[in-house]
């Protein structure tokens, strides 16, 4: 029983860094502009959505995981109306990704895109590069 003890600090060292690994077949592409070249990806990971940035040699950055966001935490809490109409808020570094529910209404009209990156803009869904 002490041996499995000992290699439970290793067990949890293993699956933290495993944490922003992401799943297979599980990553959406946004651009800035519809049927644009990708700029990011959203992906399902081990330990929640990861995040990563296409650079300009084309090449993604390793996955960030995201942490999640509740209406009491800002953006959300410091922008009056956005947690009535989000949907899903995730943060990592100075990005926060909202999906916004599909009967989100800013001043009345639709929003333009169900997607929106924190700098950055609404964001939108395209196919996957080289697809």
């Amino acid at each position: 029983m002490k041996r499995l003890f000992g290699f439970l600090p290793l067990i949890v060292l293993a699956l933290t860094g495993c944490s922003a690994i992401e799943m297979p077949g599980s990553a959406r592409y946004f651009s800035n502009q519809p049927g644009g070249l990708p700029f990011f990806k959203v992906a399902s990971g081990v330990g929640g959505p990861t995040l990563a940035v296409r650079k300009i040699d084309g090449k993604w950055t390793k996955p960030h995981l995201m942490k999640t966001l509740g209406p009491s935490d800002p953006p959300m809490s410091t922008t009056p109306g956005l947690a009535a109409i989000v949907d899903s808020a995730h943060k990592v570094d100075d990005y926060v990704f909202i999906e916004f529910r599909k009967d989100a209404k800013v001043h009345g009209q639709p929003v333009p895109s169900k997607f929106f990156l924190l700098p950055g803009g609404f964001a939108y869904l395209v196919t996957a590069p080289g697809s």
